[in-house]
C-alpha cells in the first residue's frame, strides 16, 4: 500500500479536463488510476464519478533544499575538469594529438571526491553561458556515469572507466563545425546527419590510445545506440550495446533534458525521469534505466516511480500489479502477474516475490491511461 503520509488528497469534483498532476493518481486502495503528467480527460473524470469515487490521491514531487551544503564534487575538482577538457579541445582544434592524461586525472579526482563524500549531494556543473554547454555536459555525464555505475554494484575499476567514457563521450563533436554543434535551433536533416557522425569521429580520436580500455572506446562509439535498434552509428540492439554504453546513454539524455539551451527550456528532474521511464525498452536498457530513475528519485526525495498499486511490464513480457514492497524504493517487490508474455489475461493470476524470483525483473511502469483502465477491469472481474 501507499505511504499515507506522503499522499495528497484531491476531491474528484475539483478535477477538470486537461488538468495535469505531477504524480500518479491512485484510488483509496492504492490502485493506480492515471499516470503522472498526462492531461486528464472528460471520460476519465466521468468514470470516477459514476463509480462513486469521491477522492483520489497522488504523491507530489518534493525537492530537498539542503543539497548545496554537502556537494560530492568539490569546486576545485570541477575547475580542474573544465581546464582538462578545454586543453584537450584546444589540442584537437589545432590539429595536435591530444594528451589524454588530464582526462584520466580528472576521473581519478572525481572518484576520490565520490569516495570521500558518499552521503553528499551529486552536484553537477551549471551553465555560465551557452558556449560552455559541450564542456559542462561532458563533465556532468562523467559524474553521473560514475554515480550510476557505483549504484549498480560495479567495482572501482569499472566506476572509473565508465566515468572516463562519459567524460569523453562527445569528444567527436570537436571535429564538427561549431556552427552546427552550437546552432540556436533545430538541426536540418543534413546537419543532423553530420552530427550523427560524432561517435565515429570520437572513436577515431581515441582508438589508438593504449591507456584506454575497450570499454571506454565502446562508450564513445556506442552511446547513441538504442535498445530497440533505432540508434546510431551501428544500429545495435539490446544487450549487444553493453551495460556501460547504456549507462552513458541514459546519463547523456538526462543531463541534456535538464539543461536549458537557447532553443529549449529545461525539464524538471521529475519530468526528465518520466521521459526516461516512457522510453525504456525503446531508447534505454531497462536494467540500467530503472536503477537510474530510482536512484535519482531517491536523491531528490521524489517518491518511487515503481509504487505499490502500479501496473508494470516485466522482462518476460508479462504484465503485473505491484502488490507489496518492503520499502519505498524497493525494485524487487511482490507482483501479481495478470497477463502472460503473449498479452493474454491469466484466468488465475500468479503472485510472485521478485526477491526470490530471479528470473523476472521490472522493466517499466505502464502509464497509458487506456491500458491502465483495461488492466483495472481485469482485476475487478
Amino acid at each position: 500500500m501507499l505511504d499515507k503520509e506522503k499522499l495528497q488528497e484531491v476531491e474528484v469534483g475539483f478535477l477538470k479536463e486537461g488538468m495535469i498532476l505531477s504524480g500518479i493518481l491512485y484510488d483509496e486502495k492504492g490502485i493506480m488510476l492515471w499516470p503522472a503528467k498526462k492531461p486528464l480527460t472528460t471520460n476519465f473524470i466521468f468514470k470516477l464519478k459514476i463509480n462513486d469515487i469521491k477522492k483520489v490521491y497522488y504523491v507530489p514531487p518534493k525537492y530537498k533544499d539542503t543539497f548545496a551544503n554537502n556537494p560530492v564534487i568539490s569546486p576545485q575538482t570541477q575547475e580542474y575538469a573544465v581546464q582538462a577538457i578545454e586543453e584537450i579541445a584546444h589540442q584537437i582544434n589545432y590539429g595536435k594529438f591530444p594528451d589524454f592524461n588530464t582526462a584520466r586525472a580528472t576521473i581519478e579526482r572525481f572518484f576520490e571526491d565520490i569516495k570521500s563524500r558518499p552521503t553528499g549531494f551529486l552536484n553537477l556543473m551549471t551553465l555560465k553561458n551557452y558556449d560552455s554547454y559541450t564542456y559542462n555536459h561532458s563533465i556532468n555525464v562523467g559524474i553521473l556515469a560514475m554515480f550510476l555505475t557505483k549504484k549498480l554494484g560495479f567495482n572501482d575499476f569499472f566506476i572509473q572507466e565508465t566515468g572516463l567514457g562519459g567524460f569523453l563521450h562527445d569528444i567527436g563533436k570537436l571535429k564538427i563545425s561549431q556552427k552546427i554543434v552550437n546552432k540556436n535551433g533545430i538541426l536540418t536533416e543534413e546537419e543532423f546527419n553530420i552530427m550523427k557522425e560524432h561517435p565515429i569521429f570520437g572513436f577515431n580520436l581515441i582508438r589508438d590510445e593504449k591507456s584506454f580500455s575497450n570499454y571506454v572506446k565502446k562508450m564513445v562509439l556506442l552511446h547513441h545506440e538504442r535498445w530497440d535498434g533505432s540508434g546510431y552509428p551501428m544500429k545495435l540492439k539490446a544487450e549487444s550495446i553493453g551495460n556501460f554504453s547504456a549507462i552513458v546513454a541514459v546519463c547523456d539524455v538526462y543531463d541534456a533534458l535538464t539543461t536549458e539551451r537557447p532553443y529549449k527550456n529545461s525539464y524538471t528532474v521529475n519530468d526528465a525521469l518520466i521521459y526516461i521511464m516512457r522510453n525504456t525498452l525503446y531508447h534505454f536498457n531497462p536494467y540500467v534505466s530503472q536503477r537510474f530513475i530510482n536512484e535519482i528519485a531517491k536523491m531528490y526525495d521524489l517518491g518511487s516511480f515503481y509504487p505499490a498499486g502500479a501496473f508494470v511490464q516485466l522482462n518476460t513480457g508479462e504484465i503485473g500489479l505491484i502488490k507489496r514492497k518492503d520499502s519505498e524504493y524497493e525494485l524487487r517487490p511482490e507482483v501479481l502477474i495478470i497477463k502472460n508474455f503473449q498479452g493474454a489475461p491469466l484466468r488465475n493470476p500468479i503472485l510472485t516475490d521478485l526477491q526470490r524470483d530471479s528470473s523476472r525483473t521490472i522493466c517499466k511502469t505502464i502509464d497509458d491511461p487506456r491500458e491502465i483502465e483495461n488492466l483495472s477491469l481485469l482485476l475487478a472481474a
